[in-house]
């Protein structure tokens, strides 16, 4: 059924690039989700939400079931063995397909969440990598065109306490 000489030698380069890719998303999942949940929970003064972000983590997760289920059919091992780890693949896949579906709800719901607990949207701060980023300030004067978040951030211990 499968050709296992063609998997081994996909592997070859199948394996750097799961692993380049993971550990990416695995860093980016730190970066734009879990320090924006800390920045937020520390009352940061301004904060950048990328709502795609939130598949970061499934891309990660494939790409190591990738690497198994390959280095699985390469050996080869067990079908029992090799049809469970697919399941979870196959599991893993309709998850993150339900995570990118989320991605506008998300998005929606960022801004009905974050006006509540003290933040303004502003959409003229310097350095956003693409339209789907969001920055939030807790003061509407620290949104000044041409500044950057790293400013606004340096602004708030310098601010007088209200």
């Amino acid at each position: 059924m499968h050709d296992i000489q063609q998997i081994r030698k996909s592997l070859l380069w199948g394996i750097p690039l799961c692993v380049l890719v993971g550990a990416g998303c695995l860093w980016l999942g730190f970066e734009a989700v879990i320090r924006t949940i800390q920045q937020i929970a520390a009352g940061a003064a301004g904060v950048r939400i990328a709502p795609a972000a939130q598949l970061a983590p499934f891309v990660a997760v494939l790409c190591i079931l990738g690497i198994v289920v390959g280095a699985m059919r390469a050996i080869p091992l067990s079908d029992g063995l090799i049809r469970r780890a697919e399941r979870a693949f196959n599991i893993t896949v309709a998850a993150s397909a339900i995570a990118f579906l989320l991605v506008p709800v998300t998005s929606i719901a960022q801004h009905y969440y974050m006006p509540s607990i003290g933040y303004t949207q502003c959409h003229v701060l310097h350095g956003q990598p693409m339209r789907g980023f969001t920055d939030w300030v807790r003061d509407p004067a620290w949104c000044v065109k041409g500044k950057s978040l790293e400013w606004v951030n340096e602004q708030a211990p310098r601010a007088p306490p209200p």
